[in-house]
């Protein structure tokens, strides 16, 4: 079956050529990835779902116009750091192989932080969401996006943490107090509900921004 003119187009979004979509395609296609499907438009690339060996893979592609930029190589670079320093507790997604033009790594499903609210015990979903973000600093990489929905996802045990494209190695990362900041300090609700002022709070993070030892933190949730 022949690839719609739409997922040419998007390959080589946003100039769309459907003459450099195909050359690009067919590199993928060669790398062993199959049934490639758009998901979504970044603001560096392009992401796409297909499938390799037979599991879900995440295929994402650099923009046209990003000219000569090495966010690609950038974010494998993270992610292969990211394995060999956390090993099976490694909340990023797994990098496949890197290709002339795209990287390929597991795709992550899961329920953003506010769905995960709705469904499971507000404490546990603090906990994990608070645990991934420290694995990252622990690592030594900064996500830097972790203040929004998409990036943080739940699947029923732990957190997983994707788009790796603007991270960067730092000496002391600030996700943990970045996912703190955003969704715990701004939502007097949700502290009433676990029981913690916002004064309680404040000191357990600044302890963890001496010592980065979690416990600092996942000892407020402790007594749930």
């Amino acid at each position: 079956m022949s690839p719609s003119s739409q997922l040419l187009r998007l390959l080589d979004y946003p100039r769309g050529d459907e003459g450099e979509g195909r050359k690009l395609l067919e590199r993928i296609e060669s790398a062993g990835v199959k049934g490639l499907s758009f998901v979504a438009k970044g603001y560096r690339g392009v992401v796409f779902k297909g499938s390799l060996k037979g599991k879900p893979v995440a295929v994402k592609v650099k923009r046209s116009d990003a000219g000569k930029d090495s966010l690609l190589e950038r974010e494998f670079s993270v992610l292969e750091h990211l394995e060999r320093a956390l090993g099976p507790e490694n909340p990023a997604p797994k990098p496949y192989l890197l290709g002339d033009g795209f990287l390929v790594e597991e795709w992550i499903e899961g329920l953003p932080f506010e769905r995960a609210l709705e469904l499971y015990p507000a404490a546990l979903v603090v906990t994990r969401a608070l645990e991934a973000a420290h694995l990252l600093d622990r690592a030594g990489v900064e996500h830097s996006e972790l203040k929004g929905e998409k990036h943080l996802l739940f699947d029923g045990s732990r957190f997983r943490v994707i788009d790796f494209e603007s991270a960067r190695f730092k000496k002391r990362p600030r996700n943990l107090l970045q996912v703190a900041g955003y969704h715990l300090l701004r939502r007097e609700k949700l502290l009433e509900k676990l029981g913690l002022t916002r004064e309680e709070l404040l000191s357990a993070l600044n302890r963890y921004k001496e010592s980065f030892d979690f416990s600092a933190v996942s000892e407020l949730f402790s007594r749930f």
